[in-house]
Formats: structure tokens, sequence, C-alpha cells
């Protein structure tokens, strides 16, 4: 699937949330995360493509290229002593964002371990089309789920257990709830 085509699914989305007049309120969940790559976790990431079955030599060597870098800061021009990172991948190295996808598999398993378990319900836009909980970009997530008390606690404890893990924390300044119409605001 191209990244159009959740472009153009988020953007139906949020018009569908706008513009229905059904019954069943829904919320849509805008969240950023806060410094995303600077917070992730090396051991949630290790632990997580061993979960994946990744072959061990290959998480061996991601986690060294991962947690082998050095940083220096320049105070008054002239560089500090270097430091090492306890957790992070660096912004511009062409592997992190695949390694933040990786991680965010995890919150995506968890959102559709609880469709599935039907703690919480999507958004269906039209009859044949299927529940949409959750659609991911990079760091910005969106989430689905009925406006009632049980679905949107439900979605809060995914979230709350998956920045425990992580090491992620949501930015709520950066971060939006969409409600539909019929919406009774909680």
């Amino acid at each position: 699937r191209l990244i159009t085509d959740s472009t153009i699914i988020a953007h139906e989305m949020f018009h569908y949330l706008t513009q229905t007049t059904r019954q069943t309120g829904y919320v849509g969940i805008k969240t950023d995360m806060a410094k995303a790559y600077d917070r992730l976790e090396w051991d949630f990431l290790k632990k997580t493509m061993e979960s994946m079955n990744f072959p061990q030599n290959i998480v061996n060597t991601i986690m060294k290229c991962v947690s082998t870098v050095s940083f220096s800061i320049l105070v008054n021009g002239k560089p500090t002593k270097t430091f090492l990172p306890e957790r992070g991948l660096r912004q511009g190295d062409p592997l992190s964002p695949y390694l933040f996808i990786i991680c965010a598999d995890v919150l995506s398993a968890l959102i559709t371990q609880a469709q599935q378990s039907q703690l919480i319900h999507g958004v269906k836009i039209a009859p044949g089309a299927p529940e949409i909980t959750h659609l991911f970009f990079a760091d910005d997530s969106l989430m689905f789920c009925r406006a009632n008390q049980e679905e949107t606690t439900q979605m809060h404890s995914i979230l709350t257990q998956y920045q425990h893990a992580s090491g992620q924390l949501v930015n709520y300044h950066k971060s939006e709830l969409i409600f539909s119409k019929k919406s009774l605001i909680l």
C-alpha cells in the first residue's frame, strides 16, 4: 500500500466523522509522539525484533549500529567531550524510520488485539468497508473507536502500556480528539 493511500483514507475517515449522522458516536484520536526517535528504548527495539523472529546476527548488527554512536556538542564554537546515548534512534540515519516502524507495529498489534477481543470498535465508513481502528504515519498515529467510556479507557490503556514498554511519550499539546456529530462528549 502506498502512503498516499493512507493519506486518502485518513482524509475520508475525518470527513466521515464530521459528516455522519449515524446514531453511534465515534472519536478520532490524533496522537503525536514527543521526540519520538530520541525516546525509543533500545531494549524494546531489540526485544521487538527478536519477537518478530529476526535472525540473531541481524539483531546484533542492528543493535551495534544503533548503540555505538557517540555525540559531541559545540559550546561557544568548541566541541565538548564525546558522550554515548542510552536510548534513541539517530535523526537522518536511513535505518531509523524502518526501526521506528518495527516498534510502532507493537502498538498496532495491541490495538488489533483489542479490536479482535471486541474491546474497541473501529469506524466503518461504508457497508462493505473494513472497520478501521488505526492508521500510522511515522511518529503520528490516528486511532478510532466508539466515543464511550469503555472504549476510550481501553484505548488510553493501550497507549499507556505502549508508552511504558517503548519509552515513547504522547505529546498531548500536539494531539487532538475529533468527535462525530452523535458523540456525547466524555
